[in-house]
C-alpha cells in the first residue's frame, strides 16, 4: 500500500495541490491520504477525487477575504503600502476581532460547502484521516473517513484546522477542538498502522519535521520545500500560484529522480560530468568542492549551475538538460566571478 501525508500550514498549503500534480504526471497512486489542518483540508478533496476544484481554489483564493478582513487593508498588504490608512485599518480589523471573539469561520464553513462533497468522499477508494485535539482533554483525535460521523465529515475537517485566533464553536460531538499540529503536524503513523509500506510526505514547513521513527521498514519519501514557501497566511494571489508551481517541480524533481536542488536536471551519466572537469586545475576543482560541499564532479558542477541561473535569474519551471544549460551559461557573458571563471573552463568539446 502507498500512502500520502500532508503536513499543516495555513496558505503554504497551495504547495501540496502542485506536488499531487507531479505525482498524477508520473502516474502514482494512493490507497490512502491522512493530514493535519490545511493538509486535512487538501488531503479531502484529493480522496474525492476533486484535484481539479482544489487547483481552481488555491489559484483563485483570496485568503484576506477568507478571513473576513477588510479589502482595502488586504491590498494595502499585498502592495505593501504601509501608511497611516493601513495601520488605521488594521486596527480596525484587530478590534473587530476581539469583539467577535476570534476571527470568524463562516469563510472556512463556505469554501467547505462549496468544495467538499461528502457522499464522493466516502465513496471513494482512496482512504481519508486526519489529526485534531480536543480541548478539554487536549486529547489527539487520529480518525478515517469510515469512523467519521455521517454528515459531520466537514465538522472534522474544521476542527482540524481550528486555530486559537479563531472565534471558537463546538464542533462534531458538542467538544471544543483546535489544529491537530499542535500535536501531530504530520500524522504518518496513520497510514503506517493502515498497513502502507511506502509514505510520501509532502512537508510545508521543513523545521517540523517527522518526531516519529516508524518501527518497520517503511519506506519514507519526503517531498520539501526548496525556497521559502511565505507565511501562513498569504495575502496575493500571484504568491499562492508561485507555490502551486514550487510544489509541482519539487515533486517531479523527487519522483522523475532528476539531478538538481532548486532546478531540475536530466539525468546523465556520471562519466559525462568527469569528463568536463578533465583540464580544471585540481587546486581550482578542490577550491569549488569545498565552496559548495559537494563531494564529486557532478554535484560540484550541477551546484555551480543552480548558483549562476539563480544569479540570472532563470525560470525554475522547467526541466533542463544539463549539456544545453552549460552552453548557454557559457555564451555572452563577461564576469571575474569564480564560478562563472570555472563554468567557463568546463570543455564540453
Amino acid at each position: 500500500m502507498i500512502g500520502l501525508a500532508l503536513q499543516g500550514g495555513g496558505a503554504r498549503g497551495a504547495y501540496q495541490i502542485g506536488a499531487y500534480y507531479a505525482f498524477k504526471k508520473a502516474h502514482l497512486k494512493f490507497d490512502a491520504v491522512v493530514g493535519t489542518s490545511i493538509g486535512a483540508f487538501n488531503g479531502a478533496l484529493i480522496a474525492s477525487g476533486k484535484e481539479k476544484e482544489l487547483l481552481k481554489f488555491w489559484s483563485e483564493i483570496s485568503i484576506g477575504e477568507l478571513l473576513n478582513f477588510d479589502s482595502q487593508y488586504v491590498q494595502k498588504k499585498i502592495d505593501k503600502n504601509y501608511d497611516f490608512a493601513y495601520f488605521k485599518l488594521g486596527f480596525k480589523n484587530f478590534i473587530s476581532i476581539l469583539k467577535s471573539k476570534g476571527i470568524s469561520i463562516q469563510g472556512l464553513e463556505k469554501i467547505l460547502n462549496l468544495y467538499l462533497d461528502e457522499d464522493l468522499l466516502l465513496k471513494s477508494k482512496m482512504d481519508f484521516g486526519m489529526c485534531t485535539i480536543r480541548l478539554n482533554d487536549l486529547k489527539p483525535l487520529y480518525i478515517f473517513k469510515k469512523d467519521m460521523i455521517k454528515g459531520k465529515i466537514k465538522d472534522y475537517i474544521l476542527a482540524s484546522c481550528y486555530l486559537p485566533i479563531f472565534h471558537m464553536e463546538k464542533k462534531i460531538d458538542e467538544h471544543y477542538y483546535i489544529d491537530g499540529g499542535f500535536y501531530d503536524n504530520t500524522p504518518i503513523n496513520m497510514l503506517i498502522k493502515k498497513g502502507c509500506k511506502k509514505i510520501y510526505v509532502v512537508e510545508l514547513n521543513p523545521i517540523i519535521n517527522i518526531n516519529r521513527k516508524p518501527k518497520q521498514e517503511i519506506e519514507i519519501i519526503k517531498i520539501t520545500p526548496k525556497r521559502n514557501l511565505g507565511g501562513v497566511i498569504i495575502y496575493d494571489t500571484k504568491s499562492l500560484i508561485e507555490n502551486i508551481k514550487m510544489g509541482y517541480y519539487d515533486a517531479i524533481r523527487v519522483v522523475k529522480k532528476y539531478d538538481g536542488e532548486f532546478y531540475c536536471f536530466k539525468r546523465v551519466p556520471e562519466f559525462f560530468y568527469n569528463f568536463l572537469v578533465r583540464k580544471i586545475d585540481k587546486k581550482e576543482l578542490k577550491h569549488l568542492k569545498a565552496f559548495f560541499h559537494a563531494k564529486t564532479n557532478k554535484l560540484v558542477i550541477i551546484k555551480a549551475m543552480e548558483y549562476w541561473m539563480k544569479y540570472k535569474n532563470i525560470d525554475y519551471y522547467k526541466v533542463y538538460k544539463p549539456y544545453k544549460m552549460l552552453k548557454k551559461l557559457q555564451k555572452g557573458e563577461i564576469s571575474k566571478h569564480f564560478v562563472y571563471k570555472f563554468l567557463t573552463q568546463l570543455k564540453i568539446l
